[in-house]
């Protein structure tokens, strides 16, 4: 299936009217009206949610139904996103279980700006013009064994995948994205001018299909592009699965690029960077979903030696849009990650046993099937008897004021995407909304 054809969307129990899915060419129709009760109201205690037949109040609830109308009309997740964030930033009281990305660690952050700028200007704050801040890409070195010349900073891990797909790929020729996934990866290679086509990771393992892989492999196809950490399931790929896969791919002349943004999670495995296990793959990462620095807009790639060459050949400039200024402190970040490390651990140490049990009680339910992931904060269960999520996730916030990332946004219709970097207790209280939520919808 490509990434550009019209998705259809099935609708099975539930009692809530299907609509059309995000990657649809005409604009999806209004929200339908809900097709049953409003759901009971909902008393909260230590031992989770229970459920009282008394009809809630609805006054005051213009808000999150004006916030539903702009999320659910998003035609893509890269829309969606920014519209959830629009909630967010509104200060409604909805619980957040959407965004797969660590909590800003800001006063770690902001002591790291103080120490490197109070007095005298930083020394790692020097030109970035097509070699990248040297300090950070040797720190980069030192963290993931590599050696400098196999890494280029960039804008993001977004600028690093773009940086790569403009140096392999010519107009219309054949680029491969897993499905489901993160839509940006596709839009990107479309903007470099590939013909974009998926290939499933078939749940409820998402594990790679070769098989699968090789038989959508066309002669025009320069580059295939995966997830490790996956996204939007958090399974992990093993370094013997992604050698498997740049085997096969070296055969036809093609290029495995691994967006490893989610894969410092999953350190404790010990797994080298995928760029470093064979000369046909490139890595790319940020400090944006691991240590939550989004604002700094730092990423890299990293690759072969010569693979690299050929990519500053194509890109001789480098990455133009690269902050001098961001990337300094990127470097000291880079430097001494200690701080930042601990806050993520700690954040997951807190917020994992939570999930767990959560999942244990709604898996046992018959409410969600499949297994949370080893790694990482993100959870991509199939929500039973359920196939378009979408309408649900819209039911889920304006009614049960909880927020969860629709599967039609990966390419995966009757799941959601959970995510769970973010305070515990705000976790408990998402999850405990959104048992309550599934169990009411299903009377």
């Amino acid at each position: 299936m490509s990434y550009a054809s019209p998705m259809e969307v099935t609708h099975r129990p539930l009692g809530i009217s299907s609509r059309a899915g995000p990657n649809c060419k005409e604009s999806p129709p209004p929200a339908p009206k809900l097709g049953r009760l409003p759901p009971p109201s909902v008393q909260r205690g230590v031992q989770g949610p229970s459920l009282n037949p008394v009809q809630p109040n609805r006054a005051g609830r213009t808000q999150p139904l004006i916030a539903a109308k702009d999320l659910f009309d998003a035609g893509s997740y890269a829309d969606w996103g920014r519209a959830a964030v629009r909630v967010r930033e509104a200060g409604l009281d909805i619980s957040m279980l959407w965004d797969s990305t660590i909590a800003e660690p800001t006063e770690a952050l902001a002591e790291v700006v103080r120490e490197a700028f109070a007095g005298t200007v930083s020394s790692r704050y020097v030109s970035v013009f097509a070699d990248g801040n040297r300090y950070a890409i040797d720190a980069l070195a030192r963290r993931y064994g590599l050696r400098p010349e196999q890494i280029l900073t960039t804008t993001g891990a977004t600028g690093a995948l773009a940086l790569a797909l403009k140096a392999l790929v010519r107009p219309g020729e054949h680029v491969l994205v897993e499905n489901p996934g993160f839509d940006v990866l596709s839009r990107v290679a479309r903007d470099a001018g590939a013909e974009v086509e998926a290939f499933v990771r078939p749940a409820p393992d998402f594990r790679l299909d070769l098989a699968e892989l090789e038989a959508r492999l066309k002669p025009a196809t320069r580059a295939v592009l995966i997830t490790n950490l996956h996204n939007p399931s958090g399974v992990r790929l093993t370094p013997d699965d992604i050698k498997a896969a740049a085997r096969l791919l070296a055969k036809a002349g093609v290029v495995l690029i691994v967006d490893e943004v989610y894969a410092d999670f999953a350190q404790a495995a010990g797994a080298p960077p995928a760029g470093s296990l064979a000369p046909n793959i490139i890595t790319v990462s940020s400090l944006t979903k691991v240590f939550g620095l989004f604002a700094l807009k730092f990423g890299w790639l990293a690759a072969d030696s010569q693979l690299v060459a050929r990519l500053r050949e194509a890109a001789p400039d480098g990455d133009m849009g690269v902050s001098k200024l961001s990337h300094a402190v990127a470097a000291h970040v880079l430097e001494d990650p200690a701080p930042f490390e601990a806050h993520w651990q700690g954040l997951l140490a807190a917020s994992r046993p939570t999930v767990e049990r959560h999942v244990k009680l709604l898996v046992a339910e018959n409410l969600l099937e499949g297994a949370l992931p080893d790694f990482g904060c993100m959870y991509f269960p199939r929500v039973v008897g359920v196939d378009d999520t979408r309408t649900l996730a819209e039911t889920l916030l304006t009614d049960f004021d909880v927020l969860v990332a629709p599967g039609e946004y990966f390419g995966a219709p009757g799941h959601i995407r959970i995510g769970f970097g973010a305070d515990a207790t705000a976790i408990d209280e998402g999850l405990t909304r959104l048992r309550t939520g599934l169990s009411a919808l299903r009377r």
